[in-house]
């Protein structure tokens, strides 16, 4: 998109929305910066199993699951 198509479409913005649409070329800005250090970083993908063993949590942790649901069965 050409710049001065972008430019009148953010003419055409009320003013009070130019904190927002400032915000946003921010977020922007700090996405091409950590692109560019890092350009497989848009391409990463999620290994299941990578924090395997890595959190702790109670082996009864089931445990209450019958009384949960039961005070929570209006809502389900």
């Amino acid at each position: 998109m050409p710049l001065a198509v972008l430019q009148q479409k953010l003419e055409t913005f009320p003013e009070e929305y130019f904190e927002e649409i400032e915000t946003f070329f921010d977020f922007l800005s700090y996405k091409v910066s950590v692109l560019s250090v890092n350009p497989q970083a848009s391409g990463q993908k999620i290994i299941p199993g990578l924090a395997e063993g890595k959190w702790k949590y109670p082996k009864d942790i089931n445990a209450f699951d019958d009384e949960i649901e039961k005070e929570f069965e209006g809502y389900l």
